[in-house]
């Protein structure tokens, strides 16, 4: 069985200095879309001499019950603007490793990390009909066109067998609540990285897809949406030839004037949690300040079992809500 691996930041090639992007680079328009879920996950990590898989396969149990979280960065969410569906090169493209910088939202709470991320891509096997489907996705410190600075874990998210060139695009939300999360650069500046794969060996290498790309959207004020946390610059890294790197050849400029949204990125987003939203959901008695009568008003409600004590929206008024709002209230001290 071939498999199809979409990793985000850096992977081990088992081919080396073969060429890719068969076909031109044809900017187009693709507005049909096919949901999908992974049925399992495992860590990767990404270090000097590449990714691999580390740890064992892990069942995916679908969305976790953290409903507090908001995006810290949003290259994937469309808007009436820009109408619907995303870019792509064509079907007969491929990029199969790519790096892109993103800067989080200036609130977010950068240690809480991101444990839900959505993104969309275009799988065209090149001439098969099925291939299994695996997404790695990694973030690190470094931008683009700097070298990869080789510095956090990520995650494998195999998605079991899908049809090659579909009619659409796929596109998925994977929510690792309880299971772990992505880190996000320290700074607020770093990037991430896709890379798709056919397969991870039994020693946990990397193997490169035939045929695939992610599909493209934009960030910000750049897609007509002022309030969209996050942003991002105008180059990436693409993969050129497929040798583990990336080189100064591989740094592509993503501004194409006759596109709505420009600049493009891959479709991407982050989800995690930001100051003013947690401040603003513990300001219980919404006098816009957090103080200790936010706590007994909080307090109060809970004790009364009241739905507005919800905090972790889940439909019970229990122990969690008490250490959830407790958790946003501390935040805002």
């Amino acid at each position: 069985m071939t498999r199809c691996i979409l990793a985000a930041v850096g992977c081990v090639a088992t081919v080396t200095g073969a060429a890719v992007g068969q076909g031109e680079r044809v900017l187009q328009r693709l507005d049909t879309g096919i949901e999908v879920s992974p049925i399992a996950v495992a860590r990767a990590v990404l270090g000097p001499d590449g990714p691999r898989m580390v740890g064992d396969w892990l069942p995916y149990g679908g969305a976790g019950q953290r409903n507090d979280r908001v995006m810290v960065f949003d290259c994937i969410e469309q808007t009436g603007v820009c109408g619907d569906g995303y870019w792509f090169f064509g079907t007969g493209f491929s990029n199969l490793f790519v790096t892109n910088d993103m800067t989080v939202a200036d609130d977010t709470i950068i240690a809480e990390g991101s444990s839900r991320a959505d993104l969309a891509w275009y799988f065209t096997c090149d001439g098969a009909s099925l291939e299994t489907c695996i997404i790695a996705l990694f973030t690190q410190e470094s931008v683009p066109c700097d070298p990869d600075s080789f510095d956090y874990g990520g995650w494998l998210l195999d998605f079991g067998t899908l049809s090659c060139n579909p009619g659409g695009y796929y596109i998925t939300n994977v929510d690792l609540d309880g299971i772990g999360t992505w880190p996000l650069p320290m700074t607020g500046t770093g990037s991430y990285v896709e890379y798709f794969l056919q397969e991870v060996t039994s020693a946990g290498a990397f193997v490169m897809s035939s045929l695939a790309q992610p599909m493209l959207w934009g960030t910000g004020d750049a897609r007509g949406a002022p309030g969209a946390p996050g942003t991002q610059g105008i180059m990436q890294f693409d993969e050129v030839v497929v040798d583990q790197s990336h080189t100064s050849s591989e740094c592509f400029t993503y501004s194409f004037p006759d596109a709505c949204p420009d600049v493009l990125g891959p479709a991407m987003g982050f989800w995690g949690f930001r100051q003013s939203d947690q401040c603003n959901e513990a300001d219980c008695n919404g006098d816009q300040q957090v103080d200790t009568q936010d706590f007994l008003c909080f307090l109060g409600l809970w004790a009364a079992r009241d739905p507005a004590a919800d905090c972790n929206n889940d439909g019970e008024v229990n122990t969690q809500d008490f250490l959830c709002f407790l958790g946003k209230w501390s935040a805002c001290q």
